[in-house]
């Protein structure tokens, strides 16, 4: 991509916006957002939580011995602390995701710039990765500050090529980074083969997941138009048909299928699922991510 682009994510207008996001994020609790689990540690923070016996080899700071001094009883102090959780954004660089006014993928990017600034801000480790018919790049997670520019320039280098593969590519990716944490895939799910191996991988590697349905404006609609030219854009096959009104309605009909039971696919596995066009403000659909409920659909 053109250096003249390479940091549209450090103008000043565009920093701005994240850190309101950020802000409306550390209100919410950004754990909450993310469908994070609080986790039981002792002495991880100042949060008391609960007590639990003494076993040998306890550590004996975290004994009450006010409690000890009453009752006799070797009782340890337990705290509720939070899980140190990795971000995972993943985004479909096929060739379908260049299309769209602005294009899919960058839509896509501006909101994965936005959720890694949020999640880095708040300590979280946060890494990225493209994919198309595999992994074709990939951005180790990290928590230094110095990663929020090495997520923004590796954002800006993704482009759209090949064809959609998000059951291969989500397996490399598993394979390569096998720690749990919160998978935010951004995807228009334009794939042959559907999008549900790719997330029971993730479910069977005990992921959290965000699943962003980005879609071009004007995608779903379709209107008569007699004789036409169809043309996949990932494998270049063309079709012609005649597109009358019960064609038309036909399409309209499996549009609204293949939403619903993306819906129900992702309610079935308890991942979140948040369906968009590429020209919605990205901080519009953060902001409403962040502030809904949570809940799949």
């Amino acid at each position: 991509m053109a250096e003249a682009e390479a940091h549209r994510f450090l103008e000043p207008d565009f920093l701005a916006r994240l850190d309101k996001l950020r802000l409306v994020a550390k209100r919410m609790s950004w754990g909450m957002a993310r469908g994070e689990h609080p986790t039981v540690r002792k002495g991880y923070s100042l949060e008391f939580s609960d007590y639990r016996k003494y076993s040998r080899g306890d550590d004996l700071r975290y004994v009450d011995w006010n409690v000890y001094g009453r009752l006799e009883r070797l009782l340890l102090k337990v705290f509720t602390a939070e899980e140190e959780i990795t971000v995972y954004l993943l985004l479909d660089t096929s060739r379908s995701m260049a299309e769209g006014s602005p294009p899919k993928l960058e839509f896509a990017k501006s909101v994965a710039a936005a959720l890694g600034y949020i999640g880095l801000k708040t300590h979280d480790r946060v890494g990225a990765a493209a994919l198309a018919e595999d992994v074709t790049a990939q951005l180790p997670p990290a928590r230094a500050r110095r990663q929020i520019l090495a997520l923004f320039n590796f954002l800006e280098t993704l482009s759209c090529a090949g064809r959609t593969d998000l059951e291969a590519s989500v397996k490399t990716f598993t394979r390569h980074y096998p720690r749990p944490g919160l998978v935010v895939l951004f995807s228009d799910l334009l794939d042959a083969t559907g999008c549900a191996a790719a997330l029971d991988e993730l479910a069977r590697k005990r992921h959290d997941v965000l699943l962003v349905h980005v879609l071009g404006d004007g995608e779903t609609r379709l209107d008569p138009g007699g004789d036409v030219s169809l043309v996949d854009v990932e494998t270049a096959r063309e079709r012609r048909v005649f597109l009358d009104r019960d064609l038309a309605d036909r399409f309209h009909r499996e549009v609204e299928d293949f939403f619903a039971g993306t819906e129900r696919l992702c309610e079935s596995r308890e991942m979140d699922y948040r369906r968009t066009t590429s020209d919605v403000p990205f901080d519009d659909f953060v902001l409403s991510y962040l502030t809904q409920d949570r809940r799949p659909g």
